[in-house]
């Protein structure tokens, strides 16, 4: 009798069980069993917040159908910024929820022969998740340093002087990374090849691998010198190296090693995946045909596999946004057919504003100097695929149309608003865009810290606020993440006499914000000297309430508002961390 008393309590038990998950949202059962998901960071290069169909719906001139997908299937942010509206000094910040300057230089590290702009002791996003057991990946453009070596160890000024089969030391591999596929410079400049593992590699098309060197003379059989007379220097390049190829290498590499760690480990240990694209920078060099199959025959679309990319869409520079939106199709496919793709966190962003667009032109020069107004209004670029296309406001809208001003580089939104998407089926709910919300690239490592579990400690993630409740319940109000928001940039000014800061106040959330934006000019004399010197020296010279102005048009110099986002400025950036 008890037997059967206790059968009857568990079938009763489950009824109750099975009515009460009829009124149950599918992702309220779904995180009751889910473990720690996969995350995979997708960084573009120069893309817009206008460059994605779906935040720019009138004005972008080709299709983003995978990007759209995936901001309807998360949560994507309206007003998302960069760390930088350049690309060096936001990859750091990505990595370590640092401003720049608390690295190795004040305006980042750009050159690949010295010191790591991450300082020892500085923990990254990788270095976190490998202390929880995932296992981590670097995918794509590092733009961080590394310090080659001679044969006897010591550190090489240069390439001639290095030992080519040696793995260049502060690299990804000694930043938490268990695994790396790397272009130290990008696409844009010397070196022109891929490090696998923090060592130069070679791309073999037999094997269909990247391999390695065992000694120097055989790496310098392949990886010779050549001057580029465009900016009067030697540079270094792998002999099969060819820009449009790169694209489908990285894919192949990182879909491969998707591939492997389910293969090894199944869904028993997440993974991490940093991947930093290539596609939209300079040069514009979009393949005809991307196939992971065959990546370096990038001119036939007969193989299997190939995909179009090159002209398909407004010009060369919008083919390359597109090229971004195939990878994340490819991404999501592996993904999904893994049986994978709802448990893995995917953030999607950009490093900063839309680079400057194929035969542009602005629309409205209602800015103080004809400079200014070069970069005022609507930005056009027309077609050079096809003359009947055009594309419009690469550098994003605000909500209700008004055109962002600027691009790469400047202090102004259209320098560093971006894209900011994030799909995690089994963890947020989908549909949702948040347009209330001051949220910066510095805050993806606290966030992606919280959302697995794991504190970082006071001593990481300085000036990273974590929005993960945001992401969790998009559909409520929530206070504003920040109240301070503060972002360099490196606009190539005629006199390049200046730095200049962009300092953001929010004072109200709760679908209503209030947001003010002070522009902070500091003496680029002072760059790289102590950092107390150089705040000192800052003086903000424009104002604009965004709330009523997003595009940046009416300097209210005369507020008491500018003197007080100055001397916040300043004191908050001579703390040791803003990060409440």
């Amino acid at each position: 009798m008890k037997s059967n008393s206790l059968l009857y309590s568990v079938r009763s038990f489950l009824l109750i069980l099975i009515a009460l998950s009829g009124s149950l949202k599918p992702q309220c059962l779904i995180a009751q069993k889910i473990s720690k998901p996969n995350v995979i960071i997708f960084l573009m290069d120069d893309m817009g917040y206008g460059d994605v169909k779906i935040m720019n719906p009138e004005g972008c001139g080709f299709n983003t159908p995978n990007l759209d997908q995936l901001a309807r299937d998360g949560v994507y942010f309206s007003q998302a910024h960069s760390a930088d509206a350049l690309c060096a000094t936001t990859r750091y910040s990505l990595l370590t929820g640092n401003h720049v300057y608390r690295g190795r230089k004040t305006e980042g590290t750009w050159d690949n022969l010295t010191k790591s702009q991450i300082m020892p002791g500085q923990k990254t996003l990788a270095d976190i998740l490998r202390a929880q057991g995932y296992v981590t990946a670097f995918f794509g453009k590092s733009h961080l340093g590394g310090e080659f070596l001679k044969a006897d160890g010591t550190v090489a000024g240069n390439y001639d002087e290095a030992d080519l089969s040696r793995r260049f030391i502060d690299g990804p591999i000694e930043h938490g990374f268990d695994y790396s596929l790397t272009l130290p410079g990008g696409i844009q400049e010397s070196p022109y090849a891929f490090f696998k593992n923090d060592r130069l590699a070679r791309w073999d098309k037999d094997l269909k691998e990247f391999v390695h060197f065992d000694q120097d003379d055989n790496a310098r059989i392949h990886f010779t010198k050549f001057y580029n007379k465009d900016i009067n220097l030697d540079e270094f390049m792998m002999d099969n190296w060819t820009t449009e190829s790169v694209g489908p290498l990285l894919m192949r590499d990182a879909l491969g090693f998707i591939d492997s760690h389910i293969e090894k480990h199944g869904t028993t240990i997440p993974f991490y995946m940093h991947y930093c694209s290539q596609a939209g920078h300079v040069p514009y060099v979009p393949p005809l045909a991307f196939n992971i199959n065959e990546p370096t025959d990038t001119e036939d679309l007969s193989k299997v596999g190939a995909l179009p990319v090159k002209g398909q869409t407004v010009n060369i520079r919008t083919d390359m946004m597109y090229e971004g939106d195939l990878a994340m199709g490819l991404f999501i496919e592996k993904l999904r057919k893994k049986g994978i793709l709802e448990n893995t966190l995917i953030i999607f962003s950009s490093d900063n504003g839309a680079a400057a667009g194929i035969n542009q032109e602005w629309s409205n020069p209602i800015y103080e100097t004809p400079r200014e107004g070069k970069f005022g209004g609507n930005r056009t670029e027309t077609g050079t695929n096809r003359k009947d296309l055009m594309h419009t406001n690469a550098q994003g809208v605000a909500k209700g149309g008004s055109p962002l001003r600027g691009e790469k580089g400047f202090v102004y939104e259209g320098g560093h608003r971006v894209p900011l998407i994030f799909r995690w089926g089994n963890g947020i709910p989908s549909g949702y865009v948040v347009e209330d919300q001051l949220i910066s690239l510095h805050d993806i490592f606290r966030t992606v810290a919280s959302i697995v579990d794991v504190s970082p400690g006071p001593e990481s993630g300085l000036d990273s606020y974590d929005f993960s409740a945001i992401l969790r319940q998009p559909d409520i109000p929530h206070d504003p993440v920040r109240e301070y928001l503060f972002i360099q940039s490196n606009e190539q000014n005629i006199e390049r006499t200046t730095i200049k800061w962009a300092a953001f106040q929010q004072t109200k959330g709760n679908k209503d914000p209030d947001v003010w934006k002070a522009i902070i000019n500091i003496p680029r004399t002072l760059y790289g000297k102590d950092f107390p010197d150089m705040l000192d020296k800052a003086k903000a010279i424009e104002l604009y309430y965004l709330s009523d102005d997003p595009s940046e048009s009416n300097n209210m110099l005369h507020s008491d508002k500018l003197k007080e986002l100055e001397m916040k400025f300043k004191s908050e950036l001579n703390l040791s961390r803003t990060a409440k």
